[in-house]
């Protein structure tokens, strides 16, 4: 018995020394670490009171930042993605509160993404982008029809359009008021030959229109009063019929296709206030049509040689140059001409009154 109970006494004696011992080692440890909870305190309070420099900017610099993170209006960055403002509202607070603030962020509104991804987010830019006018772009109207046709009772805010669309029973959808489009920009495909006719009431401001495998005149719009127009994929004759409308462009660029059976003459087209013109062709073309326009004003020609003139039907194609500037008594300042046969040293010699010549 007393044997047992000495061997308790060494038993709790060993672990008393124990306890002692790592009590020791504790209050050692914490001695330390209270010495190193002081050291931080002057570190984290020095971290705490640093700005990151973006951060220190006033929200107005801040705001400039943004915008000028997107492309410039009317062009819309992505919906989705690391180029989207979207993603400036998920860096922090602040930077959602700017973006938030910025109607102009959000103005140029793409339907590019996938039909779930549009629908919920189109409505979400549209209002944020509050009473501005806003940019519409689609590369797939089709598709995102239903979308687009919720978008259609704001049409009073589009200032510039963007659609392509196949289905004819969708062009319709544009003879609906917008009294602040400024640019009409679409591509047609086989859809232009259901009859869709717009009347200035409809599009007043319209300046600006760019069509995409035209099918005139499956397609009337306000053409008298645009200051822009881009056409590819015309024929000539029915060029000709809308150029005589359309008398007050200052800048036009035409693609056409080939001439049509026993349609070989052109009647001369004044366009008086024309400063720019861009021709190309997809198939080949009389010179007639170059030389039926007269171009008082016009500063700038891009052109394929082949709309001057091809020496295989007897024309010298410097020589219709020269007659259509005599002709239209212009100053030219700028010349482009691709596919040309004679060199640049050779339109150079023969205009020498024009600055910036260009032979390719």
């Amino acid at each position: 018995m007393l044997d047992h109970m000495e061997l308790d006494r060494a038993f709790v004696a060993v672990k008393d020394a124990q306890i002692l011992e790592l009590e020791a080692q504790i209050s050692a440890l914490q001695c330390s670490l209270s010495l190193l909870q002081e050291a931080k305190k002057p570190a984290k309070e020095r971290l705490d009171s640093y700005k990151y420099p973006i951060l220190t900017l006033p929200p107005e610099i801040v705001a400039e930042i943004f915008l000028r993170f997107l492309p410039t209006y009317p062009d819309p960055p992505p919906l989705v993605g690391p180029n989207s403002p979207a993603i400036l509202t998920e860096i922090c607070r602040q930077w959602r509160e700017v973006a938030l603030s910025l109607p102009a962020l959000w103005s140029a509104i793409p339907l590019t993404s996938t039909a779930e991804a549009v629908a919920s987010l189109a409505p979400v830019w549209l209002n944020r982008s509050a009473c501005l006018p806003v940019s519409i772009s689609a590369t797939d109207t089709d598709k995102l029809f239903p979308v687009f046709s919720s978008l259609i009772p704001h049409c009073d805010r589009w200032e510039h359009l963007k659609l392509l669309l196949q289905k004819a029973n969708n062009i319709n959808a544009l003879n609906v008021p917008m009294p602040l489009l400024h640019t009409l920009d679409i591509y047609l495909n086989d859809a232009p030959f259901v009859p869709v006719e717009v009347n200035s009431q409809v599009f007043p401001l319209l300046r600006t229109v760019i069509v995409d495998n035209f099918g005139y005149p499956g397609v009337a719009l306000p053409w008298s009063q645009l200051t822009s127009l881009t056409l590819r994929g015309i024929f000539p004759q029915e060029c000709i019929s809308i150029l005589q409308q359309a008398l007050h462009l200052e800048h036009c660029a035409l693609s056409l296709w080939g001439l049509r059976d026993g349609q070989n003459e052109f009647p001369s087209l004044i366009l008086s206030r024309l400063e720019s013109l861009i021709l190309e062709r997809e198939s080949r073309i009389s010179v007639g049509f170059f030389e039926s326009l007269i171009t008082p004003a016009l500063r700038r020609l891009q052109t394929g040689e082949g709309f001057l003139g091809d020496t295989e039907d007897g024309f010298d194609p410097v020589q219709s140059l020269g007659r259509f500037i005599t002709k239209s008594g212009c100053l030219l300042h700028e010349l482009r001409v691709t596919g040309a046969n004679d060199s640049q040293d050779v339109y150079r010699e023969a205009f020498p009154s024009i600055p910036d010549i260009i032979v390719v």
